[in-house]
């Protein structure tokens, strides 16, 4: 007995003491001989739910494990609510957890959604984990936490709610699982290292300004499946340089490309039938564009500002033209016009005074197709 004793190391005997259930267990252990003396001391974890009589166990604690929603938070601002789901059935909800000074967190089985706000601010977190039970992502759940690098998300979830990740400045690439079939408005706005996102086949729609302002994103794959792509969806993505719209797509939304700077093409299915307001304002890097015979319409500033374009073809199957659409696109020298009568010109543009006498490449009026 003895002579098993001494090949026991204080590092073996911790991993064993992870598995005790009670503070009692622990003290106990420490007792036995003096090698096990400190045991205590060396978790940068708790092994089992803490109180205010027990924290003092574990002085060198750096991460808090909640083992059960009636587990103490310290002071940390963090609330667990239950619920009653659809089923009549109570279900374990985080509501709010907000710290500076926690790292890590883990999640108990019992968990099922993260509510509003969630982990909104805690600015230390560099890795998540979402646990497989959870099946509930709420909004802005992950505002802010500015430290948050990687998250991994499971199959169980199948929707990821507004400004869910807002905001996150550290993340820099993102998988999303094949059961989401939703990305919610502003989902990654403004997370300016995400430079890498894979959208799987299950997603159908991309809300408004979803990854606006991701300045590192230097490209992204739209699968087929996808129907809908929002308002400012792409918008001020100054690092994407092509981008291939899926032919399930049959408009492109406002400001959707608004000032991408490094887009220098883009491909336009037979399906669009409309490119709306301010879709490529600004995008000084984009050459050239194919505008296909089923768009019928272009929005008012559509290409303002596009100094690079060189080449555009619009189609006879196009009715009207925007205000301002190809206002300043002073590269462009290579076009196709078919059968355009201008309409009468509107109150001149600020700070152009030549209006009346504007080139073709800075239009500021509506055009309309005449019938052969």
């Amino acid at each position: 007995m003895n002579i098993k004793m001494r090949g026991l190391s204080g590092y073996h005997i911790m991993i064993v003491s992870k598995y005790f259930d009670t503070i009692n267990d622990l003290i106990n252990l420490e007792l036995v001989c003096k090698k096990f003396g400190g045991n205590m001391e060396k978790f940068h974890s708790n092994p089992i739910s803490l109180n205010s009589k027990t924290l003092g166990y574990f002085p060198n604690i750096e991460t808090l494990h909640l083992w059960d929603v009636k587990d103490e938070n310290f002071g940390n601002g963090f609330m667990i609510n239950r619920r009653q789901n659809e089923n009549s059935e109570n279900e374990a909800v985080f509501e709010k957890f907000e710290t500076s000074s926690l790292k890590i967190v883990t999640i108990p089985p019992s968990m099922k959604s993260f509510g509003k706000c969630c982990f909104h601010r805690c600015s230390n977190f560099s890795d998540f984990i979402i646990p497989s039970n959870v099946t509930s992502i709420g909004n802005s759940c992950f505002h802010r936490c500015n430290s948050l690098s990687s998250v991994t998300i499971p199959l169980s979830v199948t929707s990821i709610i507004d400004w869910c990740f807002y905001e996150c400045i550290s993340l820099s690439s993102i998988t999303i699982p094949p059961s989401v079939s939703s990305i919610g408005y502003g989902c990654f706005y403004d997370c300016s290292s995400l430079n890498s996102v894979t959208i799987p086949s299950s997603v159908t729609s991309i809300d408004d300004g979803c990854f606006c302002r991701c300045r590192s994103l230097s490209s992204v794959t739209i699968p087929s499946s996808v129907k809908y792509i929002g308002d400012s969806c792409f918008c001020e993505c100054g690092s994407l340089s092509s981008i291939t719209i899926p032919p399930s797509v049959t408009s492109i939304n406002g400001s959707c490309f608004c000032r991408c700077r490094s887009l220098s093409s883009v491909t336009i299915p037979s399906s669009v039938k409309y490119i709306n307001d301010y879709c490529f304002f600004q995008c000084i890097g984009l050459s050239d564009v194919t505008i296909p015979s089923s768009v019928t319409s272009t929005g008012k500033y559509c290409f303002n500002g596009c100094n690079s374009l060189s080449s555009v073809n619009i189609p006879s199957s196009v009715t009207l033209i925007g205000d301002y659409c190809f206002f300043q696109c002073i590269g462009l020298s290579d076009y196709t016009w078919r059968l355009l009568k201008p309409a009468p010109l509107p109150h001149p543009p600020p700070g152009n005074k030549d209006y009346l006498n504007v080139r073709l490449c800075k239009i500021v009026s509506i055009y309309h197709v005449i019938n052969k």
